[in-house]
């Protein structure tokens, strides 16, 4: 019977032994959405992925560090997704997930801070 994970970790565990390019890919396209969420609450239309970078970059809450460490998991996941199979190692595919869930946390509190939400009272 197959296990069910009960936390991140147990579920990145699973995925990452069984398929460790869908965790990349899952995680990758988890973090092109929150990119893409932040680019619509400061005010960006559909675009070029650079155009988010650079809003991104600009952005006084997220700036240069988390910007190229965007940049760095996009590359990865383009790779995997793109490029001719090599495989990639599990505790890679892990740590790739680990780096973008907390990105994607931390832009959704970004974004939070945009559009005026008061988690201590949940109201804008």
């Amino acid at each position: 019977m197959h296990k069910l994970s009960t936390t991140f970790e147990e579920h990145i565990g699973i995925l990452a032994s069984e398929s460790p390019c869908a965790l990349v890919l899952e995680w990758g396209r988890r973090l092109e959405i929150s990119v893409k969420s932040f680019g619509r609450v400061v005010g960006l239309s559909e675009g070029p992925w650079g155009k988010y970078m650079k809003a991104l970059l600009n952005d006084r809450l997220v700036g240069g560090e988390i910007s190229s460490e965007i940049t760095r998991l996009r590359n990865m996941r383009n790779k995997v997704a793109h490029e001719p199979p090599n495989g990639i190692a599990s505790h890679d595919a892990m740590e790739f997930a680990r780096k973008a869930e907390k990105i994607v946390w931390f832009l959704a509190k970004v974004q939070d801070v945009r559009e005026g939400v008061n988690h201590a009272y949940g109201v804008r």
